[in-house]
C-alpha cells in the first residue's frame, strides 16, 4: 500500500509572474552559456551547517542544493522519489521500504548506499541529535538495510507523513563516515548538484558544482550567495547586472518593479505563515482566555494591510492546501473584536491588562518590524502592551529555540501535511516543544490520529477538528499567509521558483552571454 497526500495543484500553488522580461531563448537573445557563477543576492546569511539542525529559511535554500534527500516534492506539493528510485508501504502500513539507486557518490567520492541512509535516519532519531525534525519520524521503530540498495522502516503505527516528512533539508542523507568522525557540523558533504565551498559569515556562501551529480544539471560552474542587508539594495544591484536572482521578502520592494524590464518578478503564494507565538507556559499567558483575547483583539486584515500591503490572505493554522484552516472557526469571537477581549481579559482576572516582551526579528523578513508595530498599536487598545525587543536573526533564532520570550512575531514554515506543521511542536515528544509554549495533550491526540489514518476524507475530518481545537487553545495568534519574490535577471533562463519556497531549481538554470 502507498499512502499519497491529499493534495490537488490548488491556485494557492500557482505561479504568478508580474513583470516579465521574455524567458523564451529566441527572444531573450545571447547564446546559452556551460557555466558561470550563479549569484543570488538576499538578506539573511546561513545559521548552520548541520542538515538535521539547520532553522533558517536562508539554510533551507542554500543546503538544499548540497544535500539530497530519499524523497522531494514535486509541482502539486506531491512527494517524489529522489535518492530513492521508489518506495512502497507493507499491506498492513507498517513497513514502509525505499529502493536506492545505484552509482550516487558523495562529493568526497564515496559511494551512496543504504548504511549512510541508516545511519543519517539513526542520527536524527537520538535525542542527543537535538534533530530538529526528530518528532516528525517517531513512527519509526527500527530502520533496517537487507542489502545496499534497499533500507526498510519498521514502524509503530502506520504513518502516512512519512515521503513527505523525508523531502526536507532536516532529512538530508549523509555520509556514514561524517556522522561516526563528528565532521558533519564543520563540513558539509552532500549528494546534491553542488558541493560546498567557503562561509565567510555575514558576507557569502560559496558553492561549486558537483560533476557527478545524478540528476539533471547543474548548468553554472558555482552558486555564490552574498548577503545585502537591504533588499532595495537587492533590487538596485539586479537592474545593475550585478546578481541574477534576488530574493525578496519586502513588497514595497517587490511592486517597485517596472514593467517591460530585464528584471522577472516571480510572486509566489506561500505556505509559510505570520504568527504572534505566546509563551503559554508564563503568567499571565498560561490562562487560555488571555491568549484568547489577544487572538480576539488582533485586526488580522489591518496587519496584512500595514505591514504586507496587502499581500496577503488572512489565515488560520493549517495553511496546507488540501486543510486550510478557516481562519475563525474555534475561536470564541470574530476577530476583530475589542469588546469581547477586554471581557475575557477581566473573565481571567486581567481587566487591568499587562505587558509581555515580543521578540522580532531583523534581517531575516522585511515586514517583522512592521507586524509588530501594528499587533503593538492594536493591543494597545485593550491594555495589553507589547514591549518589542528587536534581534537580528542568529540572536532571535537562538532565544526561540530556547522558548526565552513572552511573545515572538514569527513567520514559520507551512508544510503539505498538517502533522508536519504542527507535530514538532504539539506531539508528546515534540522536538521544538519548548518554542510552542505550551503542552495540550488533545492537540497531540488529534495530530497522532492524523498521523495514523490513510483515508484521505477522515484525515481531513481530524485535520479540521485539530485546527479548531487550535484556535479554542490559543496558544498563538495566527495572522496571515504572503508571498515568496524572487527576481530573477534577463540573463538567466531555467530558472522555476517551487512552491515550497526552495531554490532547487537554480540546479537546472542557465546563463546566457
Amino acid at each position: 500500500m502507498r499512502f499519497r497526500n491529499r493534495l490537488p495543484l490548488l491556485a494557492a500553488a500557482t505561479l504568478l509572474v508580474l513583470t516579465a522580461c521574455s524567458s523564451s531563448s529566441d527572444e531573450a537573445g545571447g547564446e546559452l552559456l556551460e557555466g558561470g557563477n550563479f549569484i543570488v543576492a538576499r538578506t539573511a546569511d546561513i545559521d548552520k551547517l548541520d542538515p538535521h539542525v539547520a532553522t533558517a529559511f536562508s539554510t533551507f535554500q542554500t543546503l538544499g542544493l548540497v544535500f539530497d534527500t530519499l524523497t522531494d516534492l514535486d509541482k502539486q506539493l506531491e512527494p517524489e522519489p529522489s535518492l530513492a528510485e521508489s518506495y512502497e508501504y507493507s499491506p498492513d502500513g507498517r513497513t514502509l521500504t525505499f529502493a536506492l539507486r545505484d552509482g550516487v557518490t558523495f562529493h568526497d567520492g564515496s559511494e551512496l548506499d543504504s548504511a549512510d541512509v541508516v545511519a543519517s535516519l539513526e542520527r536524527i532519531l537520538d535525542e542527543k541529535t537535538g534533530a530538529v525534525a526528530r518528532s516528525n519520524f517517531l513512527s519509526i521503530e527500527k530502520v533496517e538495510a537487507p542489502d545496499s540498495l534497499t533500507v526498510s522502516l519498521k514502524l509503530s503505527q502506520p504513518d502516512s507523513s512519512l515521503p513527505t516528512a523525508l523531502t526536507t533539508v532536516n532529512a538530508a542523507i549523509v555520509p556514514a563516515e561524517a556522522i561516526d568522525d563528528e565532521s558533519i557540523a564543520k563540513q558539509p558533504v552532500g549528494s546534491g548538484p553542488f558541493e560546498f565551498g567557503e562561509w565567510k559569515q555575514g558576507e557569502s556562501v560559496s558553492l561549486e558544482a558537483n560533476k557527478e551529480f545524478w540528476g539533471e544539471g547543474p548548468f553554472v560552474d558555482s552558486v555564490e550567495f552574498r548577503v545585502v542587508p537591504e533588499e532595495s539594495s537587492i533590487l538596485s544591484g539586479m537592474q545593475a547586472n550585478q546578481f541574477q536572482l534576488g530574493v525578496l521578502t519586502d513588497p514595497q520592494v517587490a511592486t517597485q518593479v517596472a514593467d517591460g524590464g530585464e528584471l522577472t518578478l516571480q510572486r509566489i503564494p506561500a505556505i509559510d505563515y505570520h504568527a504572534l507565538m505566546l509563551n503559554g507556559r508564563r503568567p499571565p499567558l498560561d490562562e487560555p482566555e488571555v491568549r484568547q483575547a489577544i487572538a480576539c483583539a488582533i485586526d488580522r486584515q489591518e496587519v496584512v494591510d500595514s505591514a504586507a500591503l496587502g499581500e496577503g490572505e488572512v489565515a488560520g493554522p493549517i495553511t496546507s492546501p488540501a486543510y486550510r484552516s478557516d481562519p475563525a472557526a474555534g475561536l470564541p469571537c470574530d476577530p476583530p473584536d475589542a469588546d469581547a477581549a477586554k471581557q475575557l481579559l477581566d473573565d481571567a482576572g486581567y481587566g487591568d491588562g499587562f505587558s509581555i516582551e515580543t521578540i522580532v526579528m531583523t534581517g531575516g523578513y522585511a515586514t517583522a518590524v512592521d507586524e509588530g508595530q501594528a499587533l503593538k498599536s492594536q493591543l494597545a487598545e485593550i491594555g495589553v502592551e507589547l514591549e518589542t525587543t528587536s534581534l537580528e536573526s542568529s540572536v532571535y533564532v537562538e532565544r526561540w529555540l530556547e522558548a526565552d520570550f513572552d511573545a515572538a512575531v514569527a513567520l514559520n514554515g507551512g508544510l503539505p501535511d498538517p502533522y508536519l506543521m504542527y507535530g514538532r511542536y504539539f506531539t508528546t515528544e515534540a522536538s521544538l516543544s519548548g518554542p510552542a509554549g505550551l503542552t495540550d495533550p488533545d492537540l497531540s491526540r488529534l495530530l497522532e490520529e492524523g498521523r495514523a489514518e490513510t483515508d484521505d476524507d477522515a484525515r481531513a475530518e481530524i485535520f479540521d477538528e485539530f485546527s479548531q481545537e487550535m484556535l479554542e487553545t490559543s496558544p498563538w495568534a495566527w495572522l496571515f499567509t504572503s508571498y515568496n519574490y524572487r527576481l530573477v535577471s534577463g540573463s538567466v533562463e531555467g530558472f522555476e521558483e517551487e512552491p515550497s519556497g526552495a531554490l532547487d531549481s537554480i540546479a537546472k538554470a542557465r546563463l546566457r552571454e
